[in-house]
């Protein structure tokens, strides 16, 4: 059971800049009328496993994050479960149905886009993500630089005490605002 966040900021969305970003260490605007779904796994040296995710639109307004629990895992479980709750909450929530997800986990994007065998243990993982996304009009997997993917990461490292397996942002959590702010106001550097 997911559980909600109350408000931080009522007006975080209505201080958001917008302008280009540099691809390679920034995060970047989905096109108009797309969501983005930015996404990290972590694993403490306790061994303990955590997700989370941002949901920001076109104009790089947030959306919904979330923070999950995940146990004992492999990092690349860990990955595939944040990319999984990730699409289940914007399936639970309805928010949009052309959707680009972005991971700084070269190995959860490939295995996602290019399959893998039914013997890898995380088999089960990649054919629940490709079965739920057959929900959306229109999804794609992308690695990320993990420089352009700071607030999945914050999110996924904030060890959020609940006691909820899924803890969901309906605004975003102090622990990103700056990261958020810093990345809707971050402009193209030009080099002369």
């Amino acid at each position: 059971q997911a559980r909600i966040a109350p408000s931080f900021s009522r007006d975080f969305n209505q201080n958001l800049g917008s302008g280009p970003l540099d691809r390679n260490t920034q995060w970047t605007y989905p096109p108009t009328g797309a969501l983005k779904l930015n996404c990290d796994g972590a694993v403490a040296r306790n061994g303990e496993a955590s997700c989370g995710g941002v949901v920001r639109n076109s104009n790089g307004k947030f959306v919904v994050a979330f923070f999950g629990r995940l146990g004992r895992c492999s990092i690349l479980e860990a990955e595939l479960r944040a990319i999984l709750q990730g699409t289940r909450i914007i399936l639970e929530r309805n928010v949009g149905q052309v959707i680009l997800v972005e991971s700084d986990s070269s190995e959860a994007i490939r295995i996602i886009n290019e399959g893998c065998s039914r013997v890898h243990p995380c088999c089960h993982l990649v054919r629940e993500i490709k079965d739920l996304s057959t929900q959306l009009s229109r999804v794609s997997w992308s690695y990320i630089n993990r420089e352009a993917n700071l607030v999945a990461d914050t999110l996924s490292r904030s060890r959020e005490t609940t006691l909820e397996d899924v803890f969901i942002y309906e605004s975003p959590p102090s622990c990103i605002f700056r990261l958020l702010l810093a990345d809707s106001s971050a402009t193209l550097q030009v080099n002369a």
